[in-house]
């Protein structure tokens, strides 16, 4: 897994990133994301949900990469939340972008660890980040792929509430 992330960071780090958009359904890419992860072992117990707002229309972006960004954000949701915990994925419509949300009610990220969460190899509580497996470069990976795509990324989190891991996308790619 750690080389397979290494490369992959290599890859999006290059010259040639390998970024194919295509016009794409938000909607759909969401209930076929959504769909595929109800069938795994890891959500038993999870309610996983997602909303979209209407006026959410086909974006162009490339469809593997930010399904590779939303597969991230939830694998990372299902191992720091208890079994029976809501795990949301919601998109809605801000001035020239599109603003995603995955929002777990899990333990939540101590203020000070949030800025530096998406930095490779950084992990909020070692020990217990090496007990639930992971390289510690997926929040990198998510980043790298989301500034490809001319967004931005954050988060916010309130200890013992849950963590909101938000991606924006540009309503229209620039060339």
């Amino acid at each position: 897994s750690l080389l397979e992330d290494l490369l992959t960071l290599s890859r999006l780090e290059s010259v040639y990133p390998g970024l194919r958009r295509e016009s794409t359904s938000l909607a759909g890419a969401f209930a076929g994301l959504i769909d595929d992860w109800r069938t795994r072992p890891a959500v038993a117990g999870h309610q996983l949900t997602f909303s979209i707002y209407p006026a959410v229309g086909d974006l162009l972006l490339d469809p593997l990469k930010i399904t590779q960004v939303l597969e991230n954000l939830i694998d990372n949701a299902l191992k720091y939340t208890l079994p029976g915990t809501p795990i949301d994925l919601s998109a809605r419509l801000r001035e020239h972008e599109v603003e995603i949300c995955l929002r777990d009610h899990g333990p939540g990220i101590p203020a000070e660890d949030l800025p530096h969460i998406f930095e490779r190899f950084y992990r909020v509580d070692k020990g217990r980040s090496r007990e639930k497996g992971g390289t510690g470069l997926g929040l990198s990976i998510v980043k790298h792929i989301v500034q490809l795509h001319g967004g931005r990324v954050w988060a916010e989190s309130t200890l013992g509430q849950g963590t909101s891991f938000y991606f924006s996308l540009p309503l229209r790619a620039k060339a």
